[in-house]
């Protein structure tokens, strides 16, 4: 501590009091930082415990400090000093948001955490087996369970060989960029998955606004647009002959395929094309958890080769206590009541939503549930641009989609009032917080 006991300025407890002041005002010592005990202060800094109780107690006294106790004393941060900004420059507004109707969490009652914890619980009992490391492709017994499940519920073309379990999307990406490092260029088909990109990026990829110039193309047809939007079986079809025509690979990222509320999952494109040039990724992380990340690519032969030479040099990166929790819970049947149980869920919560909404503006606006069974689209009249209605839906504590060009959303309206489309996830809220989400985002339409 840069304390100068020696000098005639100030007395002791005042440099002390100066001392930890700076630290608060600055930042350096964070809100409900604990402070260290006087005995400890005292012994660090050589002075009596006199000293340094009374230095306290005057930061108590001003604010910057609190007493709990039987605890000690911590910081409050009240006193925070405003980071200083460029000349003419504003400190973004920070608004927090309670009800994010754009969010992928999944809603409280979603899932049985008893029955998982059995699983995981039976998984453990396996001492021998937790003693070593999970297979760098993924459990064999997994693979294998995935492997019939995609066969029949998704029409896909594979053998357990072709399968790769990994803990998240983006470490599936890290396995699959160098086997393809060849193919230069990338265009997604979703321009805001950053997290996609910035992996491509960071192994030199080019990543294409244009699908005509980029030699991998990212897909997800199962949800292609906010509005959850689903690419038709003829548009599949065209894709694939296309991508067959300039020798271009599609990445199928074919998440919330199980979430088609009027229709059955249409066959994955992977499926459509034999398995042939179609690296198909999916992930469990909707179905039960977001914690509990794991998920599975399925490789075309074409790639395993490349593949073979390079996986012992990838660890595992799933549990692989999840991952044999997952396969006797997928054996079990559970994976079939569970989409059953989120769709009656979440098909539920969507009739409230929409029911509110309808009862809110009324004739003003055209409410409809989407193709995917949690989202629910709101057509309504407003005075602002999509991005003002974002930013003003912000400062009320809501967030959702705004569709964008044919979509609905026109950013320079001719006349006082144009039609935007509003996008509503209602998988986090919880039901009984719409009635205020919604008399919220009626507020956020109307100031306009």
């Amino acid at each position: 501590m840069n304390l100068d006991f020696k000098s005639n300025q100030s007395t002791r407890y005042l440099q002390v009091y100066d001392y930890y002041k700076d630290l608060i005002v600055t930042g350096r010592l964070p809100e409900n930082t604990k402070m260290p005990s006087i005995r400890r202060c005292a012994q660090q800094l050589s002075l009596s415990r006199t000293t340094i109780e009374t230095a306290y107690l005057c930061l108590a006294a001003d604010g910057y400090i609190i007493s709990r106790p039987q605890s000690g004393y911590y910081v409050t941060g009240r006193h925070l000093k405003n980071t200083a900004l460029p000349h003419g420059e504003r400190k973004a507004e920070v608004h927090e948001i309670i009800y994010n109707f754009t969010s992928n969490n999944v809603d409280a009652d979603s899932f049985d955490f008893n029955l998982w914890r059995r699983y995981i619980k039976s998984t453990l009992r396996h001492d021998k087996r937790m003693l070593t490391y999970g297979e760098p492709q993924g459990e064999y017994e997994l693979r294998e369970t995935i492997c019939n499940y995609v066969i029949n519920k998704r029409n896909a073309v594979c053998r357990p060989e072709n399968i790769v379990i990994g803990a998240g999307s983006q470490a599936l990406m890290n396995i699959l960029c160098p086997l393809i490092r060849e193919q230069h260029s990338v265009y997604f088909q979703d321009t805001h998955f950053a997290q996609g990109m910035v992996i491509f990026e960071d192994y030199g990829f080019t990543v294409e606004a244009q699908r005509e110039n980029a030699r991998i193309l990212y897909m997800t047809p199962s949800h292609m647009t906010p509005p959850g939007e689903v690419m038709s079986v003829e548009k599949r079809l065209d894709l694939l002959k296309e991508c067959a025509v300039h020798d271009c690979l599609i990445i199928e990222d074919d998440y919330d395929n199980e979430f088609r509320y009027f229709n059955k999952p249409i066959p994955c494109l992977q499926g459509l094309a034999g398995g042939e040039n179609v690296v198909y990724l999916s992930t469990f992380s909707k179905l039960l958890l977001p914690s509990i990340r794991l998920s599975f690519m399925i490789l075309p032969d074409s790639l395993l080769p490349l593949y073979e030479e390079k996986k012992a040099l990838y660890n595992q990166t799933a549990s692989k206590s999840e991952q044999l929790a997952l396969c006797q819970f997928l054996r079990d049947g559970h994976l079939d009541s569970q989409i059953r149980k989120l769709k009656r869920l979440y098909a539920n919560k969507a009739k409230s939503l929409t029911a509110l909404l309808e009862q809110a503006f009324g004739e003003r606006a055209v409410v409809s549930m989407g193709e995917s069974v949690f989202l629910v689209h709101l057509k309504v009249k407003a005075r602002l641009s999509g991005t003002a209605l974002l930013e003003q839906a912000r400062r009320h504590g809501l967030k959702f989609f705004v569709s964008e060009g044919r979509h609905g959303l026109s950013k320079a309206a001719e006349s006082p009032e144009h039609t935007v489309h509003i996008t509503l996830s209602c998988c986090e809220v919880p039901v009984e917080e719409f009635p205020e989400a919604v008399r919220r985002l009626k507020e956020v339409v109307e100031e306009g």
